[in-house]
């Protein structure tokens, strides 16, 4: 483990997020900056000293209870080769869609409908 995962303001981050403290409450209390609670608690998690955040539903507007991280847009885009990101710009393009976010909707619409036809 690197020296920095065990600095005293880590090690506070830490202690709160095992006694249950959220991101927000630690920045509260200690004072420190969101972006820094967060990579100190990614740290955590890596090096197996935090547990793994909980899994929330996948939506809690419809309380559909899927239990998948939801990721990113960018998470996607950094999975794909640089001629899937072309290709993904173009069909979101020729769908008329403002957003690749728009895009996936439609092509799990789309999907569905075959699933269920």
């Amino acid at each position: 483990m690197r020296d920095y995962d065990r600095s005293a303001d880590t090690l506070k981050i830490w202690e709160m997020s095992l006694a249950g403290a959220s991101s927000r409450e630690i920045e509260t209390e200690l004072g420190f900056k969101f972006a820094k609670i967060n990579s100190a608690l990614r740290r955590g998690r890596e090096s197996q000293v935090l547990p793994p955040p909980p899994k929330k539903a996948i939506s809690h507007v419809r309380h559909h209870k899927n239990y998948l991280r939801l990721g990113s847009i960018s998470a996607v885009l950094e999975a794909l080769t640089n001629e899937q990101v072309d290709w993904l710009a173009t069909q979101t393009r020729q769908l008329e869609c403002e957003t690749v976010a728009e895009f996936i909707v439609e092509v799990v619409r789309d999907a569905h409908a075959i699933d269920n036809s």
